[in-house]
């Protein structure tokens, strides 16, 4: 396939993945990167003009990350910096469940733009949390340093971070204790004792289950989840969606290239999980050092 058929077939959501031009966009690396970077750049340009079946940026993000391209770092960053629910509209599930593992595959252990996505108090929330499970990401597969990584989630507890209620706080409890971090242990007491943090998204017995785990278990169990890993294969990291299942009869739903966010239906974290196994959904599938 040329390049121009290649972004063609990527352009938009037809219903179906198109494994043979990914296949060829990634044997044609050279020749195809600049042009993935105009797409990101385009977008960025011209937020309010995409399209709701428009997917080329997408497509763009997954393999410029599996190709570890450094030049999609700051775009990428900037695409998702715009206030209010732009990012939302442009980048649905994707930020929830993928833009962490794609931050992390082009940063190259870089975190300064994403400290400034954090600490965006314009960006959606749910990117914001997505920029601190980069740092995660970072930790577990060794390109950044536990060490470094708490310093900067302290720096957020005393003061980084506004005190307001919002998916950041959560975050922040949770992946503090992921790390095991003891030395913050009252500042996350204290961000209950100021109801900055849902407790059926993460409650203090959670926190204390997960430091009582260790370190090195939290951490050898994250390396197992693929949430937590870099993007190496963007078929195996697209194909599965639900808009490129075949159904019966074709709906408006199948044409959105990704799914509303999981903030607008969501399993309660002590809701049974739905996988069957009697437990509840925050200590089965609903917590990632479990998978």
């Amino acid at each position: 396939m040329e390049i121009k058929e290649i972004l063609a077939e990527l352009e938009y959501n037809r219903g179906y993945f198109p494994y043979e031009a990914v296949r060829e966009a990634i044997a044609q690396k050279e020749k195809i990167v600049p042009e993935l970077l105009k797409i990101l750049e385009n977008v960025e340009k011209n937020m309010h003009q995409i399209e709701p079946t428009y997917m080329a940026h997408i497509y763009a993000m997954f393999l410029l990350a599996q190709f570890r391209e450094k030049r999609a770092y700051p775009l990428i960053v900037d695409i998702f910096s715009h206030p209010g629910d732009t990012s939302d509209k442009i980048g649905g599930e994707f930020i929830c469940e993928d833009l962490p593992r794609v931050l992390a595959s082009v940063c190259h252990g870089d975190t300064t733009l994403i400290k400034r996505l954090i600490e965006n108090r314009d960006a959606d929330e749910f990117v914001r949390d997505a920029g601190l499970r980069t740092l995660l990401i970072l930790v577990v597969n060794g390109e950044k340093t536990r060490e470094e990584v708490i310093d900067y989630y302290k720096s957020l507890f005393r003061g980084k971070l506004e005190r307001e209620d919002s998916m950041v706080w959560n975050s922040l409890v949770s992946y503090s204790s992921y790390l095991c971090d003891k030395a913050v242990y009252e500042d996350i007491k204290k961000t209950y004792e100021d109801d900055l943090v849902d407790p059926l998204f993460i409650d203090l017995e959670d926190v204390d289950e997960y430091l009582s785990m260790g370190r090195e278990r939290n951490l050898n169990r994250l390396k197992k989840n693929w949430h937590y890993q870099f993007v190496d294969d963007t078929i195996s990291s697209m194909k599965w969606w639900a808009c490129f299942q075949p159904k019966k009869k074709a709906t408006p739903d199948l044409l959105k290239p990704l799914k509303t966010k999981s903030k607008r239906k969501k399993i309660g974290r002590n809701d049974p999980c739905p996988c069957g196994s009697g437990k509840k959904y925050k200590k089965c599938c609903g917590s990632p050092v479990n998978h």
